[in-house]
């Protein structure tokens, strides 16, 4: 059963890490969702996310090299929550901007 601030993450893709080695590839991983856009999400342990107020995260259980979304919601107290219910070993999280900020442009 969802809860209105869960939201759905079976409608997930992991669209892998952010680049092909390296640090980059162990510390962000991309999601893409239903709009079919790629987001950029930083890894955690499970136990040792941050509680970010504005952020969403996603509890992901490692199956071998394959990553699966077992929960979404906010991040905190929830998400390490949701994690220890379910075996996830990670927790992935994408800080929320206050409002949209445009495109980005040279000055």
């Amino acid at each position: 059963m969802m809860t209105r601030d869960t939201t759905r993450f079976d409608s997930l893709e992991d669209a892998g890490p952010l680049s092909a080695s390296g640090l980059l590839a162990r510390r962000f991983r991309l999601w893409r969702g239903t709009d079919g856009r790629r987001q950029v999400y930083s890894v955690y342990a499970a136990e040792e996310a941050p509680d970010y107020p504005a952020a969403v995260a996603i509890a992901v259980r490692m199956e071998g090299t394959r990553r699966i979304p077992v929960w979404a919601g906010p991040a905190g107290a929830k998400a390490r929550s949701a994690a220890m219910a379910t075996g996830a070993q990670e927790i992935h999280l994408r800080v929320l901007p206050d409002a949209e900020s445009g495109t980005l442009a040279p000055m």
